[in-house]
């Protein structure tokens, strides 16, 4: 009898999968994440970081009008394999309309790195570029600096298919307007 030899393979996660180990408490304990297809364990939260997710949230409320309202480190269903918890994510539509689903994209999200500066620029980047997710940003508190990352668009190269065309950098001195709200947000307001 011959014996055929099979490479170890990487077992990937749907997000039903994810959820029933959640539910069962698998989890408990840990800042998690899905991300495609794979358990992430996220670093502790440092007080820096909650201070400037805080920041944005509060900054972000100011900006957009009513159509739009914050989820901060909730889900975004952005596939069947992700489900990444962004620090902050601008939502059109009201709190209610999501009430049996998470949403799959926004007109917003906002990543506050410090130990994960370059992951966010990279494999997140391109996880919501591939979900739609047109305004991007990351607040980077190691150089105090907000990079904005705009204009998905198909790159094979990126882990996710998708990049951003655009990729600006402003100073702590400076503002900038998120695409879909009518006001303007200090960099100085989004950094502890």
């Amino acid at each position: 009898m011959e014996t055929t030899l099979v490479e170890p393979r990487l077992l990937l996660w749907t997000k039903d999968e994810y959820y029933k180990m959640a539910e069962i408490g698998f989890f408990d304990g840990k800042r998690v994440e899905l991300i495609g297809g794979q358990v992430l364990e996220m670093s502790p939260m440092l007080s820096g970081h909650a201070t400037a997710t805080m920041l944005v949230a509060e900054a972000l409320r100011k900006a957009f009008a009513s159509r739009h309202f914050l989820r901060v480190q909730l889900p975004l269903s952005v596939s069947e394999i992700s489900d990444p918890e962004p620090d902050v994510a601008v939502i059109e539509g009201t709190i209610r309309d999501y009430r049996d689903a998470h949403p799959t994209t926004a007109a917003l999200v906002v990543e506050v790195a410090d130990s994960s500066v370059d992951y966010d620029r990279t494999d997140k980047a391109s996880l919501y570029a591939s979900a739609g997710v047109g305004d991007y940003w990351v607040v980077n508190l190691p150089q105090r600096r907000l990079e904005v990352f705009r204009s998905p668009i198909p790159d094979t190269s990126q882990p996710f298919g998708y990049s951003h065309a655009s990729r600006t950098i402003f100073a702590e001195t400076e503002q900038v307007q998120p695409l879909a709200a009518a006001g303007v947000v200090q960099i100085a307001d989004l950094l502890p």
